[in-house]
């Protein structure tokens, strides 16, 4: 059987190569870096900070620390993060919550918004519902 998940100890992150699928739930202790188009069709939690890679699928829900969605990346169900949440250009979520800030990229669409910092929104973003006493940020597109 083919192994998907690799170790670094010395930093405690896991690296999960690009196009691996997960048909259980995945739990990790430290950092997880993922692929480019790796599927997980159930939830995904990481004690750490997490990097969703480009086009990747989660069919659950994703918790973390700190998390980066890259480009074009999907969490079908809701993704909440402690510190930060990135969301990079074109990712998309069913809902999305933090503690901490919350950044937004063009082209990203969300159902529902809560941050506990600051909702900052670069260029065209689709957001359906901002819970009350979220302080947003409007930018043009750089």
């Amino acid at each position: 059987m083919k192994c998907f998940i690799k170790y670094h100890p010395h930093s405690n992150t896991f690296v999960i190569e690009k196009r691996a699928f997960f048909d259980e739930p995945l739990m990790l202790e430290g950092n997880l870096i993922v692929g480019q188009d790796v599927n997980f069709w159930k939830d995904l939690v990481v004690t750490g900070r997490l990097e969703l890679g480009k086009g990747s699928v989660v069919k659950g829900n994703v918790k973390a620390e700190s998390a980066l969605v890259c480009a074009g990346a999907q969490v079908l169900g809701s993704i909440e993060a402690v510190s930060e949440l990135i969301l990079l250009d074109g990712a998309r979520a069913n809902s999305a919550s933090c503690a901490g800030d919350i950044y937004m990229r063009p082209g990203c669409a969300v159902g529902s918004v809560n941050s506990g910092g600051t909702l900052e929104l670069v260029g065209k973003v689709t957001i359906k519902k901002v819970e009350p006493l979220t302080k947003v940020v409007v930018r043009a597109e750089e």
